[in-house]
């Protein structure tokens, strides 16, 4: 009987949102970049829906620029995070901050344009009002990946995490 063993991931992705699940999702995708000598992709979201302005049309974007300093800040922090990881082993790491909906940009656009074969999620990050008006981000890129994903509910060693502790305080 042959044993086919499953292909090796080669470009992970790892959502950053600077809640503590995402940083036990960075970690797991550390030691799962390197077991397979992938690619790693950090990826923040900053939110920019829709927001009134004076327009008559009601709603409409508004100007970039004011996410300038959010941007800087984060490509900062996951610039600490590239070196991390690279300080683990992993050899080829990539950064990126995208202003938009997490949701999509984690679930579909960013792993169909950078042929992304693994997306590794925190379980959860946003308050429980906040998952009641936007819903989970998880949830939402399980449905609609074009690859695999985990989501991570367990520290470094596979032990059960009181999620309660790790997601923003409650509102």
């Amino acid at each position: 009987m042959e044993v086919t063993f499953m292909k090796k991931y080669t470009n992970v992705l790892v959502g950053i949102d600077g809640s503590e699940q995402s940083e036990m999702a960075f970690n797991k995708a550390v030691t799962i970049t390197t077991q397979n000598d992938a690619t790693l992709s950090l990826l923040s979201v900053i939110n920019g829906e829709r927001f009134p302005n004076t327009s008559t049309v009601g709603y409409g974007f508004i100007d970039r620029s004011v996410y300038d300093t959010s941007v800087s800040e984060m490509k900062k922090k996951l610039a600490t995070y590239k070196q991390t990881a690279m300080d683990a082993g992993v050899k080829d790491v990539n950064i990126d901050v995208k202003i938009g909906n997490a949701k999509v940009e984690l679930g579909s656009d960013y792993p169909r344009d950078n042929d992304i074969d693994l997306i590794v999620v925190g379980a959860t990050g946003l308050n429980f009002i906040g998952r009641m008006l936007v819903g989970s981000t998880a949830a939402y890129v399980i449905k609609e990946a074009p690859c695999d994903v985990i989501v991570v509910k367990t520290d470094e060693d596979n032990k059960p995490v009181d999620l309660q502790k790790t997601t923003y305080p409650e509102i």
